[in-house]
């Protein structure tokens, strides 16, 4: 890479021909490499219909033209942390060419930075970026030519500002990304992110309403203090002709542009310094066993119990359960919490804890190969297999349920709905207890092979095989579906006692609750643990060289080829297809169904397609708009499944 660089650009070379060098190789790196997966594809088209929607939003008419600066400073300040986010969630996404590659040649780190940002617009994203910041453009028209024209150097200075603080951003955290705690914050991230595209409607509606009826006067002073407003600043300055304000907001755009760039181009040499590998660890001197102390006191001595202190270390060290249980926090709050606030409709408040339960049962689907082949520890010391899976399954209750409970208890004694205790009293025991037993017959059973713990990237890396991440999530959603469906038997006897009015039969689905849970985590533990004594070799064999080495494939015959790529056209197709489905599914099924359950404000509509029809319409087109997303994502299996051969 370095040696074309310097055959196509030599040492003397001046800026243009660097950055000539370094966008032709982006292009043939982008033309050469292989067909792109379908969660590459199915982010490009959500990133496409972001930046058109954007773009739309800028033929919003408002009486008070401060209005639409308002707007537009809103959506230039969520691209800007789009793009600061992004890389720093997904290591090295975008860059395309990395500063230390060309850490041997005799280029100056001005001349690098001012080629790697040409790169940097040569790419999808500043294409998508480009198109939302047009929105600005649109908008200027109805003020006149002269905003047209000032709308033109805005535009492209904010698009260039956007790019230019995300370099700088990743150089600036390119050694702290190398360590664990720079994986916790691309996890926490990464965990925000998912919550805000799973229930960030809730927010989005509510800065709707913000800024249809005026947000608050600190709100938009703020927004156009801060760099991503001043293009709009700008362009709302020529409309009255206010041009030192004007002039200034672009000279402004300009001069931050240049002092990012030199900042950038001052870190470069510190970012090629860095070795490509991850920083090794130092061992630490040996030393005596320490004596347990505090927590580790009050468990029981034996395998279990070390069992037990070794699993709620896991979970106080890795980052990937710690963000799990934040992630779940997030999304039940954003998705429950947030609208019962902002809506008025504290029914949705007890739920927030049960919610949360699911989906950090969605994480445990997998414990043994989210693990690796640390089962080897397990296996040398024969009869622990027992102690193993108890262990495990007392400390996911010792971690989970004292949050889901305080959670539901509190949220349900402030919402003042006296009617939910019965419910929830039912539903928590019910899916605490059956998840602890479940994940393990679902861990032992249908394990899915990831990397081991040391070798990942960080807390999202699913492990080498491009089909784990697919495989993994299928299992996540079995868990839940399981852990749901835990609740059903309890939550039929609640709701007829409601129904019947009847005490006494509430009552019994509060013990039918509390007795499945512990059934269910009794038997699934005792049914893995059995599972995992008798084979327990061949779960190793296939965490450790995956599933051509069980017996069973082997005598069926020769191992498998690996499954060809997908072309470009079917991986398009898959991603438009799943992107298309999940759309479909949940923000145009399911949450038009909730609003009309929990009794929304008909008024609310958002981007809810079914809340636009009339109230006997909307529960059909819910669940019409669900068959279409189902059909989609049973198309995309059928084109994975056409493509790879599966029967």
């Amino acid at each position: 890479m370095a040696g074309v660089l310097a055959s196509r650009a030599p040492a003397g070379a001046g800026v243009r021909e660097v950055a000539g060098a370094l966008v032709g190789m982006r292009r043939a790196l982008a033309r050469n490499s292989p067909g792109g997966s379908g969660t590459v594809v199915g982010l490009r088209l959500v990133g496409l219909a972001l930046g058109v929607g954007t773009l739309l939003c800028g033929l919003i008419r408002f009486d008070d033209p401060g209005r639409m600066v308002d707007l537009l400073a809103t959506l230039g300040l969520a691209w800007l942390i789009g793009w600061v986010m992004g890389p720093v969630v997904v290591r090295g996404a975008g860059l395309g060419l990395r500063p230390e590659w060309f850490a041997l040649l005799p280029l100056g780190p001005r001349r690098l930075a001012a080629g790697l940002l040409a790169v940097s617009f040569a790419g999808f994203a500043p294409a998508v970026t480009l198109v939302a910041a047009s929105a600005l453009l649109v908008a200027a028209t109805r003020f006149g030519v002269v905003p047209v024209l000032v709308a033109i150097p805005a535009t492209l200075l904010q698009v260039v500002l956007v790019v230019v603080c995300s370099r700088v951003v990743v150089a600036a955290l390119g050694a702290t990304l190398s360590s664990r705690r720079g994986q916790e914050l691309g996890g926490l991230l990464m965990a925000v992110i998912i919550a805000l595209a799973s229930g960030g409607w809730s927010l989005a509606a509510v800065m709707g309403q913000q800024l249809a009826t005026g947000p608050p006067p600190a709100l938009a002073t703020a927004l156009r203090v801060l760099p991503s407003g001043w293009a709009p600043v700008a362009v709302a300055a020529a409309a009255r002709s206010d041009w030192p304000l004007a002039l200034g907001a672009l000279g402004g755009l300009l001069a931050l542009s240049a002092l990012l760039l030199g900042a950038w181009a001052a870190l470069l040499p510190a970012v090629m310094r860095q070795p490509a590998g991850p920083a090794g660890r130092v061992a630490a001197p040996a030393a005596a066993v320490p004596r347990p102390g505090g927590w580790q006191r009050l468990l029981p001595d034996g395998p279990t119990g070390a069992v037990v202190a070794k699993e709620l270390h896991t979970w106080r060290r890795d980052p990937g359960r710690t963000l799990l249980l934040l992630l779940a926090l997030l999304i039940s709050g954003l998705n429950l919490a947030v609208p019962a606030v902002a809506f008025d409709l504290p029914a949705a408040l007890p739920w927030v804890g049960p919610a949360a339960a699911l989906i950090v049962a969605m994480g445990a689907a997998n414990l043994y190969g989210e693990e690796g082949t640390a089962l080897w520890l397990t296996r040398m010391v024969p009869g622990t297999e027992r102690a193993d899976v108890r262990g495990r399954q007392a400390a996911w209750l010792l971690v989970v349920a004292p949050v889901t409970v305080v959670l539901t208890v509190a949220l349900t004694a402030v919402s003042g709905q006296g009617w939910a205790w019965p419910y929830v009293l039912a539903v928590v025991p019910a899916i605490l207890g059956g998840t602890a037993g479940l994940m393990m017959v679902l861990s032992v059973t249908r394990p899915v092979r990831q990397k081991d713990p040391h070798r990942r990237a960080g807390p999202f890396d699913t492990g080498e095989d491009p089909n784990a991440a697919g495989a993994l999530i299928g299992r996540q959603y079995l868990m839940l579906a399981l852990a749901a469906a835990c609740a059903v038997p309890a939550a039929i006897l609640v709701v007829v006692g409601a129904l019947r009015h009847q005490p006494v039969l509430q009552g019994a689905g509060v013990l039918a609750g509390a007795a499945t849970g512990v059934l269910l985590c009794w038997w699934g533990g005792r049914s893995a643990a059995r599972r995992l004594a008798d084979r327990g070799a061949e779960l190793l064999d296939l965490l450790h060289v995956g599933p051509q080495a069980l017996p069973g494939a082997q005598a069926a015959g020769p191992a498998r080829e690996p499954a060809p790529e997908l072309s470009r056209a079917r991986a398009a197709a898959r991603g438009a297809l799943l992107t298309v489905g999940i759309l479909c599914i949940v923000p145009q099924g399911l949450v038009p169904i909730g609003f009309n359950l929990f009794g929304v404000d008909p008024q609310v509509k958002v981007w809810f397609a079914a809340r636009y029809l009339p109230q006997g319409l909307q529960v059909p087109a819910a669940a019409a708009f669900i068959a279409i997303g189902a059909l989609a994502i049973w198309a995309a299996a059928t084109i994975q499944r056409k493509s790879t051969g599966a029967r």
